[in-house]
């Protein structure tokens, strides 16, 4: 009977008691490297003492003092003239004499050491360190210094002849900012030049009220201008005039290639994409050889 009741209730199936030896064996094992282990490192091992002598210990202090020393550079510097590696030579980090140099290369002044105590990231530990070997400009002197700022170039007021100049001419007019410059420039050279001032005007960032600060300093020389042969020009080419672009350039090519070379200028007006306002816009542009 009991044996009946152990083998329904209680009893495993065979791969079930063979998992349970192996995880019988498996705790045994665990519990006996615990063991083992607890022993091994429980034992107090003897670590050897070393004696330092009080001449050795100075001699040690004295070979770190020299050096840092070394590192060091003990000659004062004027800090309105010095570099970038000058000032870490006598104590600076990289990023505070990079720090302190842009700041006096803006116009900025340091006339003592409170004001450089002002400058970010200079604490007083390295003002310690370092004010001895620092020389201050006099004040008076400092200013009436002229201030040279790298990041502005003055601008004088004077005529730029348009059609002729540069992007780095240009840049000088007053009121002109290098990007403007630089995109009248391309304009223009696709253009072949201008004919009038207020041909800018459809260049864009030169509103109304840009054209009107800008006028005033520009002139015209209109000799240089830049024609178009008709008759031999590429499509490529006559595409890239802002006043024509791709679409009526395929069409004046292609006219050309069906009735054979421009005679005159006023062939042009032959072609249905051209009234008359787009003709006395271009016809100043084109020449017929």
């Amino acid at each position: 009977m009991w044996g009946r009741f152990w083998r329904e209730y209680l009893g495993y199936p065979k791969k079930e008691r063979r998992g349970i030896y192996v995880l019988l064996t498996m705790l045994m094992f665990v519990a006996f490297y615990n063991i083992i282990e607890h022993q091994l490192w429980s034992t107090d091992l003897a670590l050897p003492t070393i004696t330092v002598t009080p001449f050795e210990a100075t001699f040690e202090s004295n070979k770190i003092r020299n050096n840092v020393a070394k590192k060091l550079s003990e000659k004062p510097i004027c800090i309105d003239t010095a570099s970038i590696s000058a000032l870490s030579a006598i104590g600076f980090s990289k990023y505070q004499a990079t720090i302190i140099f842009n700041y006096i290369q803006k116009g900025a002044a340091i006339y003592t050491v409170k004001d450089l105590a002002k400058i970010y990231s200079i604490d007083q530990k390295t003002i310690d360190l370092t004010q001895s070997k620092i020389i201050f400009s006099d004040s008076s002197s400092r200013k009436s210094q002229p201030k040279t700022n790298p990041f502005f170039v003055k601008k004088i007021p004077k005529k730029v002849e348009l059609n002729s100049c540069d992007s780095a001419v240009l840049d000088s007019v007053f009121y002109m900012s290098s990007h403007l410059a630089g995109r009248i420039i391309n304009y223009r050279n696709r253009l072949g030049g201008f004919f009038e001032l207020a041909q800018i005007q459809l260049i864009y960032g030169i509103d109304t009220t840009v054209y009107a600060k800008i006028a005033n300093h520009l002139s015209l020389d209109t000799t240089n201008i830049k024609r178009i042969d008709l008759n031999k020009v590429s499509l490529e080419k006559l595409a890239q005039h802002p006043y024509i672009g791709f679409k009526l350039a395929k069409v004046m090519v292609n006219y050309r290639a069906q009735h054979g070379a421009f005679k005159s200028k006023s062939d042009l007006k032959k072609i249905i994409l051209i009234n008359e306002e787009i003709f006395r816009k271009i016809e100043r542009y084109i020449l017929i050889q």
